[in-house]
């Protein structure tokens, strides 16, 4: 009887390990960084509304405060006119 050493052909249990060890330390690096930046896409939606929403109400002051300023040049002309 001899001993025969006979190599292995295919995957061995070892490499499946390397592998999967492999893909969890990327996933690790990977998903963070995707989470972060679509808390940063969200909030700088977010921002841009508001901003939108800051510039409309902007124009709205300036709109309403020429309105009271006609409206108290027309009281004064009034009130120059009872006098």
């Amino acid at each position: 009887m001899s001993l025969e050493i006979t190599e292995e052909n295919g995957v061995t249990f070892g490499m499946i390990l390397i592998s999967l060890s492999l893909t969890a330390l990327v996933l690790l690096l990977v998903l963070p960084n995707i989470y972060l930046d679509n808390q940063i896409y969200y909030e700088s939606r977010d921002i841009a509304h508001y901003r939108n929403i800051k510039e409309t109400l902007q124009e709205e002051h300036g709109i309403i405060k020429s309105k009271l300023e006609a409206i108290h040049y027309q009281e004064n002309l009034l009130k120059q006119d009872i006098k």
